[in-house]
């Protein structure tokens, strides 16, 4: 088993629970038993999974989460992976057996229904008894045939909602199923399907769902900028209406780390923090750590801001969608921080630069000598004298530069010019096939 870590990462299990619905629950569990150091968080998520899969108590019944069997069988292989005693997690393959017999059943009466459905050639019956077996494969950890159901129903869509509605279902299976292109295609069908439609609360609804599935898709893609964009975009309307992909805090911890990871200043302030102009500073209320981070590193507080990165930073590594980029995203951030610091000044003080970040000057002179190699700051090192200089571009120099390529570029225009009339005055032309033996005659001549 992976070395149990000095400090073990506040995994929120509760909030898991409350925040999320159906297999986002299971799924994130999972992750975490799949990727934490600390034997403790391995053993608590995976009866917390078992818990969601097999039932829970609530304040007037024991219900399960999810019926996922595919997910059961993972739990348990993710449980003999980690080293975990099956005596102490409690998962059974005799609740296995039981949940796929009892899911056999439900599903026998949907095909059932189908048949007798597909002998009417109802339209409408036919999309909800596809939509309801699309629902049963879903629970039950079936992607691959939820998807295929969802697909079927396209060919029984009558209205603009109906073609809304099963985009949004194939693009909930895509992201689990980690086929990005696959949500894209779909969200653009979808986002067609909703400008035929009058503007109320569900389009605004729905809209926002979209932006949240192409920013997740994008994220997971590595494009950082365009995530960013997209979960900026996110109104405020998707509250809790999407916990089966994503909460409202994921909204905006997603956003805000993509956007300083890729967004200048002015991005920041306009599509970010103003009230004004974006609609992302409401989803920033709902997590306020996140809230200061954004506002340190706008106002150039790196030391508390990065403290409170490297606070969330072990957490944000057992998130299902971050947790193979968080490195990346961390590595832009502080580069596009020490971009931003060094930036206005003509001579800088690694000293003092090392203190604002608090870290070594030795430190921050490899960090910015990588920088330069990189071409991302024009600047040199003077290692004895610990400091920064800016290469500034001699206004003169660059005019120079000009006026030589404008001059280049008049020298061979001019040249392509006096061939064109020489080739035209010794009648050497191009002319159509039918004409070519006059066109050899007077090349010959």
């Amino acid at each position: 088993m992976a070395a149990t870590s000095s400090t073990a990462p506040a995994i929120d299990f509760d909030g898991i629970f409350s925040q999320y619905t159906g297999n986002a629950i299971v799924d994130r569990l999972l992750y975490v038993a799949d990727h934490a150091r600390d034997v403790g968080v391995v053993t608590e998520a995976l009866r917390h999974a078992k818990r969601a899969l097999e039932g829970r108590v609530d304040a007037f019944s024991l219900k399960p989460t999810t019926s996922n069997g595919c997910a059961y069988e993972r739990a348990m292989a993710i449980a003999k992976k980690r080293e975990v005693d099956a005596s102490v997690v409690g998962f059974t393959k005799a609740w296995l057996e039981e949940n796929a017999r009892r899911a056999d059943g439900e599903l026998d009466k949907l095909e059932s229904g189908l048949t007798d459905l597909l002998t009417e050639r109802v339209k409408e019956n036919l999309r909800m008894q596809y939509v309801e077996l699309g629902d049963h494969y879903y629970d039950r950890g079936e992607l691959k045939k939820a998807l295929e159901c969802y697909m079927r129903t396209r060919d029984y869509c009558s209205t603009p909602k109906h073609v809304v509605f099963m985009c949004l279902s194939v693009v909930s299976v895509s992201l689990e199923m980690g086929n990005f292109a696959h949500v894209n295609v779909h969200a653009n069908k979808a986002t067609a399907a909703l400008q035929n439609m009058d503007e109320d609360a569900s389009v605004r609804t729905d809209q926002a769902k979209l932006a949240c599935a192409c920013g997740i898709a994008a994220l997971r893609m590595g494009r950082f900028r365009e995530a960013a964009i997209k979960f900026t975009e996110i109104n405020v309307e998707i509250g809790t209406h999407y916990a089966n992909v994503c909460a409202a805090r994921d909204v905006a911890t997603y956003g805000t780390l993509c956007a300083l990871a890729s967004f200048n200043r002015e991005e920041l302030r306009d599509l970010v923090l103003n009230n004004q102009k974006g609609a992302f500073r409401a989803h920033l209320e709902t997590a306020s750590d996140i809230r200061e981070v954004v506002n340190d590193f706008y106002n150039s507080k790196y030391t508390s801001c990065f403290a409170t990165l490297d606070g969330m930073r072990e957490a944000l590594t057992l998130d299902i969608h971050l947790g193979a980029h968080i490195d990346a995203l961390y590595k832009r951030i502080r580069d596009r921080a020490l971009i931003q610091y060094v930036e206005p000044y003509v001579t800088v003080d690694l000293c003092v630069m090392a203190q604002a970040f608090n870290t070594t000057a030795e430190e921050v002179q490899d960090e910015l000598a990588r920088l330069i190699e990189e071409d991302k700051i024009r600047a040199k090192i003077d290692a004895s004298e610990c400091t920064l200089h800016a290469l500034k571009e001699n206004p003169r120099v660059k005019v120079v530069e000009q006026v030589i390529a404008d001059g280049e570029r008049f020298e061979t225009e001019t040249r392509a010019a006096l061939l064109k009339m020489s080739l035209l005055k010794n009648d050497v032309v191009s002319r159509p096939e039918h004409d070519g033996a006059r066109s050899r005659r007077s090349l010959d001549e």
